[in-house]
């Protein structure tokens, strides 16, 4: 039998299946690379907004000025080419000579009449009140017009000559075309760069939470009682932090080491003081029972009542001296692990009518085949048989003999001692464990007590000090069940009283 401290973690097992490993429900390294995404998409926005917005607002300044340079110079061309008083022939000639200076319409309105020429037709309609207005007043304003859904600056004066008023058409059409091109850049910039930017962030976020995904693995390994898993030190933060980790471990390693090495030591003298008493306690049993059968022999009268009472109590004490002493001895093997096991078929009932009858417990105990109804405490799944079919075939399976008896004698002699006979013994089965329960009729345990009442030399109740027992027949049953690769377990009885029950490995051969 091994020490549950002693234990190491199976290191072909997957680390996901560590049960020191918890999986977070929220991803911390996912959170990161979100993040550094989000940082990247809103800064790719950013910078694509500012360039977008600039561009635009530089183009437009720039288009603004090229309409307003070119109007001036039409302005002057119309001042130098018009006479005083323009004929039509007059203005067609005009708008031949604008033809050539750009790509621009143009519209005369001599007050009267109405001449145009240009890329696009334009008609006197798209200019508005407040731009003929001004224009009226001798002065050069624009607007913004729509010339055949198209965006068009549009850019009005006066000839000084001859007071005509012209109106310059300047389409938008290109440049827009250009800005959309450019938005349609930017958005597949930023695109790429947010997609660029989450697997960086995955990449950064992977590498900076590996020694954290490590130093997991590793307390999870330490949990399970690995004190040898060490991390990779280094110079940075996470260097510095498994240094530490190192350190704690090689210090814990230690401080269990010198435990477990107390605690074998303490193991060793127990077991050697408990091996050496044997021998005069034995000496000590053969005389107390030479001089019990000597006072038995002589005749009435010859010694007082009170010698008879002192030999009596003299006898009793060694025997329980005998009995603390072969219990010692029994749970330091066990602590050792030196217990060994002969594992043989049993016959659960004949065996335990054999172990009844051995014992003497005619009347105080009883042997049932099988429960009728199952029980509150019993496990899910271990519903009783009936009795036809516990009949059919005997509850046969493998177990150490000598184990399983002392597990059967130390419940019943503790049922027989706490609680009221006549004490219960029942057994079933299930398709592939085999169950015993001893349940008597006193008072029970109180729910208090439950999760203690295995422990070595625990009492329930401390005006039980002195009573008959060496404290540790519990607890020797409970090692013996975990040996025999079971469980024994305490509770209530539905009826009152105390119940424990015995859960086996054992699979029951085809009736």
């Amino acid at each position: 039998m091994t020490d549950p401290g002693s234990r190491r973690p199976d290191k072909t097992r997957p680390q996901g299946t560590l049960r020191g490993l918890t999986t977070p429900r929220r991803s911390l390294r996912r959170r990161v690379a979100l993040a550094f995404a989000a940082a990247v998409a809103v800064t790719a926005l950013g910078l694509s907004l500012s360039a977008y917005y600039s561009t635009k607002i530089a183009q437009q300044d720039d288009a603004l000025q090229k309409a307003l340079s070119q109007s001036r110079f039409n302005f002057g061309l119309a001042d130098t080419v018009l006479p005083s008083v323009p004929t039509d022939d007059d203005n067609i000639r005009l708008l031949n000579r604008l033809l050539i200076r750009g790509d621009f319409s143009t519209l005369i309105d001599t007050g009267t009449k109405t001449f145009n020429g240009g890329a696009q037709f334009v008609a006197l309609s798209l200019i508005s009140p407040e731009l003929r207005a001004a224009v009226s007043a001798h002065r050069i304003a624009y607007q913004n017009v729509l010339v055949g859904g198209d965006p068009s600056i549009v850019v009005g004066g006066q000839v000084r000559a001859s007071g005509l008023q012209l109106y310059f058409f300047y389409s938008q059409k290109t440049r827009l075309a250009e800005l959309r091109g450019l938005r349609t850049i930017l958005l597949a910039a930023g695109a790429i760069l947010v997609v660029l930017g989450a697997f960086v962030g995955s990449f950064l976020a992977r590498r900076l939470f590996r020694p954290v995904g490590a130093a997991s693995v590793a307390a999870a390994h330490m949990s399970e009682g690995d004190l040898d898993i060490r991390l990779p030190a280094g110079s940075d933060e996470f260097g510095v932090l498994a240094a530490s980790f190192n350190r704690m471990a090689e210090n814990l390693q230690a401080k269990m080491g010198d435990l477990e090495a107390g605690q074998a030591r303490e193991r060793r003298f127990a077991a050697d003081v408990t091996h050496e008493l044997r021998t005069p306690i034995a000496a000590l049993v053969g005389e107390a029972s030479l001089l019990k059968a000597k006072l038995e022999a002589l005749p009435d009268g010859t010694v007082t009542p009170e010698f008879k009472r002192v030999a009596q109590l003299v006898t009793t004490d060694i025997a329980r001296l005998r009995l603390l002493v072969d219990d010692l001895l029994e749970i330091s093997r066990l602590d050792a692990g030196a217990a060994e096991l002969v594992m043989e078929p049993v016959d659960l009932r004949e065996f335990l009518e054999r172990v009844k009858a051995a014992h003497g417990w005619p009347r105080e105990v009883e042997i049932l085949s099988s429960p009728t109804k199952p029980r509150a405490t019993e496990k899910p799944g271990t519903t009783p048989p009936d009795d036809s079919a516990s009949t059919s075939h005997p509850l046969v399976f493998q177990a150490d003999k000598r184990r399983l008896e002392r597990i059967m004698v130390n419940l019943v002699e503790n049922s027989l001692r706490h609680g009221i006979p006549p004490v219960q013994v029942e057994t079933w089965s299930s398709s592939d464990e085999v169950f015993v329960s001893v349940t008597d009729h006193g008072a029970g345990i109180p729910t208090e007590h439950l999760p203690h009442i295995f422990e070595r030399f625990y009492k329930a109740d401390p005006s039980r000090a002195a009573s008959r027992g060496s404290g540790l027949g519990l607890a020797i049953a409970r090692e013996n069940a975990r040996l025999l690769g079971g469980e024994l377990t305490a509770g209530a009885a539905p009826g009152g009283g105390a119940r424990f029950l015995l859960a086996l490995p054992g699979k029951l051969p085809a009736p």
